[in-house]
């Protein structure tokens, strides 16, 4: 069977000519694969810590949306050092906020987050 299996997972399988066929993979096959693929390659990122609290994996998500993970490290540092909870920023006017996010684009973000 070639394409989607029931729940859209496929490879590709060659076909002779150079172009690649998909080929069906069972989901806990690519799942398995996906979580293998992870530990040999994922980045050591400080919001991904286990002792993280959910603020700060929230600042990460909102800071990562259209911007490069490299730019994001060094405000998100900044940022939960200045606000290390929700509470902290609330007690600080909006425009604060908007200037803490600096060069990240989209500033909405920062008065999104301001509100949360």
């Amino acid at each position: 069977m070639h394409g989607a299996t029931e729940h859209g997972a496929t490879e590709h399988g060659a076909t002779g000519d150079g172009a690649s066929e998909p080929v069906a993979v069972a989901p806990e096959v690519l799942h398995r694969r996906v979580l293998a693929w992870y530990e040999v390659a994922a980045r050591d990122l400080p919001w991904r810590a286990a002792d993280r609290d959910a603020w700060g994996v929230l600042v990460s998500e909102v800071m990562l949306q259209q911007t490069p993970v490299a730019r994001v490290l060094p405000a998100w540092r900044r940022w939960l050092e200045r606000w290390p909870t929700p509470a902290a920023l609330a007690a600080d006017p909006p425009g604060e906020a908007v200037r803490a996010w600096d060069r990240l684009g989209y500033p909405r973000r920062a008065l999104r987050l301001h509100a949360a």
